[in-house]
């Protein structure tokens, strides 16, 4: 009997740092045995509610109830299918809820589901959430932000660089609620081999950490570390919103059905077949041929009468046009081969990083961007300073903390071969801090699991 995949996978959903209520909502339903996995697969969601403090939970909270029991009872056998089949469900549930009680007019949520089964990776979504992907060092992004910023870079009509100052950050065109109909993006199939790193997040992840970051940290961290750090460290530069994580790592995978094949590179097109110059490229000898003539043709008109001057001119105009319509094989515009789009740095402004990528550099297809996760130290740099300065802020407020210090300045002092150990235990000493944080300001267990 061929045996599930293994794999590990941590969920945290938090309130942040400035919000009274968390409008987020994560689910997550795994098969139990091969047949119904084979059949159906392993469930992942996450959803952004919005529409005020209550609307916008309960909104959420519909989808995570309602998404994976339609996605159980649907009998539709292509994952697409049941994909779009169970979403649509959820957002005639939502809508539903909004016309029995006016109180719920306008609620809506966005909606990221990611599907692991025999026949591969299969995404369903809306709105401005995301699903990334890290394979061998590579983070994909195989969502596409529904939000006004990433429509306007997509037509043309901003750049990265000034979308921040053209378009408001949290507007997004698509989501589930508000109209009995909604347009759902499916993506995949995707192929699935061990050692994949899958995050399911909201935007209240991606505004504060950026997909560098976000690569460095699932690859170099365990998934119950690195799904707690991302929140962690959202809250730590101002966790202005709630913040969502589904963190799914594989171990081992069942073979897929059929081939699939999918990649971040999308080869250059070939060249253009060199075109012939343009005209004002030919006049330089075209008006010189004609002025010669038309010397020729003065000095028979001198000498020989008019006659002759006239069949000279007309003898000028034939060679002229002829001379003109002549291609002439030696000037060509041969245009450039396009290449690869380079990336697009992400290690400067936060708040730009999560949606700053040049338009050309959107693919056509899932996955839309890829950001480079190799090196370690960046992670390193990033999680000694941010324990550095959340231990300050802990002893100028008094904070009560159970984090280890001795043990720290031990682990830190440390040769170089412990590298990752330290790495580690900086990680889990900034989640035990900030756990005692919120223990201590939110009461413990409120807004997050």
């Amino acid at each position: 009997m061929p045996e599930l995949p293994t794999l590990r996978y941590a969920s945290q959903t938090d309130v942040g740092m400035r919000r009274a209520t968390n409008q987020d909502s994560l689910a997550i339903r795994l098969s139990s045995d091969f047949q119904s996995w084979s059949e159906q697969g392993h469930l992942f969601v996450v959803a952004d509610g919005m529409g005020g403090h209550a609307v916008g939970d309960l909104a959420s909270r519909i989808v995570a109830d309602s998404l994976p029991l339609a996605w159980c009872k649907s009998a539709k056998e292509e994952p697409a299918e049941r994909l779009q089949e169970a979403i649509h469900a959820a957002n005639r549930a939502i809508n539903d809820r909004a016309v029995q009680n006016p109180e719920f007019k306008g609620m809506g949520t966005t909606c990221s589901v990611l599907n692991l089964s025999s026949r591969g990776a299969f995404i369903g979504h809306v709105g401005d959430s995301r699903v990334y992907r890290l394979r061998h060092g590579l983070l994909q992004q195989l969502t596409f932000d529904h939000s006004l910023q990433w429509e306007m870079i997509r037509l043309g009509r901003s750049t990265a660089e000034n979308v921040e100052n053209e378009h408001p950050r949290n507007v997004i065109t698509r989501c589930l609620g508000p109209d009995l109909g909604v347009q759902v993006d499916i993506e995949g199939p995707f192929s699935v081999h061990p050692g994949d790193v899958f995050l399911l997040c909201s935007d209240g992840l991606t505004n504060h950490v950026s997909d560098a970051e976000i690569g460095r940290t699932l690859r170099e961290l365990p998934v119950n570390e690195s799904c707690r750090f991302l929140i962690n460290l959202a809250n730590c530069r101002g966790g202005l919103d709630n913040s969502t994580a589904i963190v799914v790592q594989i171990e081992q995978y069942p073979d897929i059905e059929g081939t699939l094949t999918d990649s971040a590179f999308v080869a250059p097109l070939p060249p253009a077949p060199p075109q012939p110059a343009s005209r004002p490229l030919r006049r330089l000898p075209l008006t010189a041929a004609a002025v010669l003539l038309t010397i020729l043709a003065a000095a028979f008109c001198f000498f020989g009468g008019w006659p002759l001057a006239g069949a000279s001119v007309l003898a000028v105009g034939l060679i002229a046009i002829w001379l003109y319509r002549r291609p002439t094989a030696e000037v060509v515009i041969q245009p450039p081969v396009p290449v690869a789009v380079p990336e697009v740095s992400q290690e400067s402004r936060p708040h730009i990083e999560s949606c700053s990528q040049l338009r050309s550099s959107f693919l056509p297809q899932s996955p839309y961007r890829s950001t480079e996760s190799f090196s370690s130290e960046y992670l390193q740099t990033l999680v000694n300073d941010v324990l550095r300065e959340l231990l300050q802020n802990a002893r100028t407020a008094g904070w009560k903390t159970d984090a280890d210090i001795k043990g720290i300045q031990s682990r830190n002092a440390g040769d170089r071969s412990g590298k990752g150990e330290q790495l580690l235990g900086n990680v889990r000493t900034i989640n035990t801090v900030m756990r005692d944080f919120y223990s201590a300001t939110r009461g413990a267990g409120v807004g997050s699991i």
